[in-house]
């Protein structure tokens, strides 16, 4: 009787446990070839959209859109060089030249933390 007692008190405080918020966003990269050849098309990205801005730092792959420049579907790319205190300059591995906007804590959308290579 009193394992029984347990277990429901264990099911119940279970059933009552908000779950956390969702922050990992999981997908399979397009084959764009401007992250290659670290990363290639069909690639699955695990992407931690909760990760804090503060924390980035050069060399991290990260995803950002700039609705400024049209380009509201988001970009994967690595952080170049910070250009200033709050900003980073980013750039494709396969890219010639950085992108022509800086990531922001307004457009940052997450850092990826894994991938599952094809």
């Amino acid at each position: 009787m009193r394992i029984l007692l347990i277990l429901l008190l264990l099911l119940t405080s279970c059933a009552t446990i908000q779950s956390p918020t969702q922050t990992l966003f999981v997908f399979d990269l397009a084959d764009t070839g401007s992250m290659e050849p670290a990363l290639s098309g069909g690639d699955t990205i695990y992407l931690d959209r909760n990760y804090p801005y503060e924390d980035l730092k050069v060399g991290d792959v990260i995803a950002y859109y700039d609705v400024e420049w049209g380009i509201s579907y988001g970009l994967l790319h690595r952080i170049l060089v910070e250009s200033k205190e709050t900003e980073f300059i980013v750039k494709g591995d396969n890219n010639r030249s950085a992108d022509p906007f800086n990531l922001t804590k307004d457009n940052y959308n997450g850092k990826v933390i894994r991938v599952d290579f094809k």
